[in-house]
């Protein structure tokens, strides 16, 4: 029967299997080919390893990370409860973190995380003060910081400021700004053309109704616009796409309009024309409203008499079909053939 001596030594380790035939090593009965779950002593005996704790779950291929920045770096972080800057989770996972710091207001929030995530948080200081100053355009402009009509703000830092600017007849701006040093912000106003496109007691533009042919001996166009409380023709050259000039202020200002021999200021706006031939075998041109109602016809001879203006293809015209008016708010907008060519931007408009 044989017998196998008893190991009571385990201080030399594992040994590696290249050695299990090395009998001659001084350390050979001080070690063991397998040492799993236990620790070798000093003294020369094992003990049991201790237990594990879990962490946090180690990433796959198909998990997240979401990640903590804190401002100032000293802060200490925690996520889900535990003291860690670094998480990998589960897409669609939530979690909770909380950065705090001496001297600092605590930060904490809960984040439902789809991607890889950097959380930057900056606490808010307790002590440290900054100035947040506002530099408006134009200097008149009025301004608000924290809901607070002034121009300069004193806040901890690293705190949030909202700024509104703002002044009649220009574009408001507001914002917030984060207040982690000395600065000083320059908000330029731009105008508001809708505010600024003012007609009087003429009221609110209604549009452009037509653009036609005006004049008896001297022949012009106009672009016949309406307003709510008045029409008024706006007449230029007829070799000229559009007026070359800002309108004359004085035509703001007239109750009538006889003196230019155009149907449309004589009879109103005008939607359509159309050359019909009647029982003479004379050639009119009809002029028509929104309704199809006849506003006043023009024989073709009297037209030619008259040298009237002709269009694009050689023929006498009293209508000019390839202009466009858009009106939006107090704006009109006239373009020529797609192309814009004139802009009325109220009683004082460039």
């Amino acid at each position: 029967m044989s017998m196998k001596p008893a190991r009571v030594q385990f201080n030399g380790g594992e040994l590696s299997p290249w050695l299990e035939g090395r009998t001659d090593i001084a350390k050979y009965d001080k070690t063991a080919k397998l040492c799993r779950n236990f620790i070798p002593l000093a003294e020369g005996s094992l003990k049991r390893r201790g237990g594990t704790r879990f962490v946090a779950v180690t990433p796959e291929d198909d998990d997240i990370v979401f990640k903590v920045e804190a401002i100032p770096e000293e802060a200490e972080i925690f996520i889900n409860g535990q003291k860690m800057a670094e998480l990998a989770v589960s897409r669609g996972d939530e979690v909770t973190y909380l950065v705090r710091a001496e001297g600092y207001v605590t930060a904490e929030g809960k984040v439902t995380v789809t991607e890889d995530t950097l959380l930057t948080v900056r606490l808010v200081s307790l002590s440290e003060t900054v100035t947040i100053s506002v530099a408006p355009t134009p200097d008149d402009a009025a301004v608000k910081l924290n809901g607070y009509e002034r121009r300069q703000i004193s806040v901890p830092r690293n705190s949030v400021v909202a700024y509104l600017v703002y002044k009649n007849n220009y574009i408001l701006q507001k914002g917030s700004v984060l207040a982690d040093e000395d600065k000083t912000l320059h908000i330029v106003l731009e105008e508001d053309e809708q505010q600024m496109a003012d007609y009087g007691d003429w009221g609110d533009l209604v549009g452009l109704v037509a653009v036609t042919s005006v004049g008896d001996k001297k022949h012009e166009k106009c672009f016949y616009i309406r307003f709510a409380n008045g029409a008024l023709p706006v007449i230029f050259s007829a070799d000229l796409t559009a007026p070359d000039e800002p309108v004359d202020e004085s035509l703001f200002y007239r109750t009538s309009y006889d003196m230019y021999n155009s149907v449309v200021t004589v009879h109103g706006p005008v939607q359509h024309t159309v050359a019909v031939e009647n029982v003479n075998s004379i050639i009119l041109f009809n002029y028509y409203d929104e309704n199809h109602n006849t506003l006043a016809e023009i024989d073709a001879y009297t037209i030619e008499k008259m040298n009237w203006p002709r269009d694009e293809n050689g023929e006498y015209t009293l209508f000019f079909d390839n202009y466009t008016g858009v009106a939006t708010g107090n704006i009109l907008k006239v373009y020529y053939k797609g192309d814009l060519v004139w802009e009325l931007k109220g009683r004082k408009n460039g």
